[in-house]
């Protein structure tokens, strides 16, 4: 990581409406937290989640992770904008559905 702060600021808090947000730990729980800013947040939110994680980062959990998103969209799109090759996102894990729960995406 690459900020001190460990916690979700207050103006993000609405993307993590299961749990409380001041639980969700930024390290501990960076697949879950990547996933929901990739997934609803808004530019700051992502402006923001860009300075907590490197682009490394997104594209690992994009590669190893990618289930967790939903929407085509949405994986288009951060596909393009982290500049992951087209021959590399076929090989990206098949989405599924499931309920989240902090212990499961730890």
């Amino acid at each position: 990581m690459e900020n001190d702060n460990r916690t979700i600021p207050k103006e993000f808090s609405s993307l993590f409406w299961e749990v409380d947000p001041g639980t969700v730990d930024l390290e501990t729980h960076a697949n879950y937290v990547i996933e929901r800013f990739l997934e609803y947040g808004t530019l700051e939110g992502v402006r923001w989640l860009r300075t907590v994680y490197s682009d490394e980062k997104l594209i690992r959990f994009l590669r190893e992770k990618s289930f967790r998103i939903r929407s085509q969209k949405t994986l288009n799109f951060w596909r393009l904008m982290l500049n992951i090759p087209q021959s590399e996102w076929t090989n990206l894990p098949s989405r599924i559905s499931s309920e989240h729960s902090l212990s499961k995406l730890a």
